[in-house]
């Protein structure tokens, strides 16, 4: 069965399927032959989803397990690729991160803008949702995710916490966020930022006294930084006032991506929750984000020497 086998991708086409992902091979590998009666359920419930939502991208559940679903039309055929989701949350704890991130994670009555980036595949929205969980266990309050579509399984109880997941077409994720602060929560996760509204709300509503989880995709904490400025430069206002609302909002940025088999995590971080931080901040606000590369070298050696 497909539930026993460790993979992250399954590519399947109407002829052939391949799974990626599977650990001590290279990507692709055959499907086994065992799972065709399975896999071939499973791509026609996806073309039935297809066909009656016209969406190319949602969520399908086989079993026990769930994917993400996303349509690839090629040449010959039409082949959905589908992302395994966990079936869990990870504990926080769990990632491999150093004891110093774990900690600075769960500081009581955090607010800001606290982003994960990182390529595609690389555990970003796992990280994030491991955040929302421990810190919902941590301190209770209320948790809202605007997603599309939504990937980890945290609606419900989280302790004395408690998260209630959207799903949310791609275009209407800036007024998802709009509507999600009217609703007051401790929590707001965006599921990823790829538009100028979306960068736009989500730093309005970092700056609001919630904490405001997001992902993005970037190869470096700079870039990632850089990235929300481009998208919401002119729309949250002037170069000058975007600066000046990330600089001011941003609490965190932690940059990730899994090497080696099995993957493990690797990351480099900003902090700027607390006093210490105004030049990082000043940088930011003047926009001379490559400058912030020697902070985020400075802040890991510190972590390394165990001077925090």
């Amino acid at each position: 069965m497909l539930s026993d086998i460790v993979f992250s991708d399954i590519y399947l086409g109407s002829a052939a399927s391949w799974l990626a992902g599977v650990p001590g091979t290279k990507d692709p590998v055959p499907a086994p032959s065992d799972c065709q009666e399975e896999l071939t359920a499973l791509r026609q419930k996806c073309e039935e989803y297809a066909e009656k939502t016209k969406r190319l991208e949602f969520a399908i559940k086989q079993g026990e397990v769930a994917y993400r679903a996303s349509t690839l039309t090629s040449m010959r055929e039409t082949v959905y690729v589908l992302r395994r989701f966990p079936q869990s949350i990870p504990k926080l704890t769990d990632l491999g991160l150093h004891a110093t991130y774990v900690s600075r994670f769960l500081i009581p009555g955090l607010t800001g803008l606290l982003i994960v980036a990182g390529a595609f595949g690389q555990g970003k929205t796992t990280t994030a949702a491991s955040i929302i969980d421990a810190r919902l266990h941590e301190h209770g309050g209320v948790a809202v995710t605007i997603e599309d579509p939504p990937e980890m399984p945290l609606e419900g109880n989280h302790g004395e916490g408690v998260c209630y997941q959207t799903w949310v077409d791609q275009g209407g994720f800036a007024e998802a966020c709009r509507q999600a602060a009217r609703w007051t929560p401790s929590i707001i996760f965006v599921g990823e930022v790829r538009d100028a509204e979306t960068a736009s709300e989500a730093l309005r509503a970092s700056i609001n006294g919630r904490l405001v989880v997001c992902t993005i995709h970037a190869d470096s904490v700079p870039m990632a930084i850089e990235r929300i400025f481009s998208l919401a430069n002119g729309v949250a206002g002037t170069s000058e006032d975007v600066a000046s609302l990330i600089g001011n909002g941003l609490v965190g940025v932690l940059h990730q991506r899994l090497k080696g088999d099995p993957r493990r995590l690797e990351v480099e971080s900003l902090w700027l929750h607390g006093d210490d931080y105004h030049g990082a901040r000043n940088q930011i606000k003047m926009r001379k984000f490559d400058q912030l590369a020697s902070e985020v070298n400075a802040q890991l050696n510190k972590i390394l020497s165990g001077r925090v």
